[in-house]
C-alpha cells in the first residue's frame, strides 16, 4: 500500500501497546532491509553447515 507523499504504509493497524514498527518506511529503507537480512540468512547458514562440518570430521577422526 502506498499513500500519496510516495512511502509505504503498512496495511496492519497498530493496537495500544503494540510493539508494530511505525508504518511509515520508505521503499529505499524496507529493500536495504530486506538485503541485511539476507546476507545475514547467508552468514548463519554458513556459520552453521562450517560448524556441523566440523563436528563430523570430529565424529568421524578426520581431524
Amino acid at each position: 500500500m502506498t499513500d500519496p507523499s510516495g512511502g509505504y504504509r503498512t496495511p496492519y493497524t497498530t493496537t495500544p501497546g503494540s510493539s508494530t514498527p511505525s508504518p511509515d518506511v520508505t521503499p529505499h529503507e524496507g529493500t536495504s532491509d530486506l538485503r541485511l537480512f539476507f546476507w545475514l540468512a547467508i552468514l548463519n547458514t554458513a556459520i552453521i553447515g562450517g560448524g556441523g562440518v566440523i563436528a563430523w570430521a570430529f565424529a568421524t577422526h578426520v581431524i
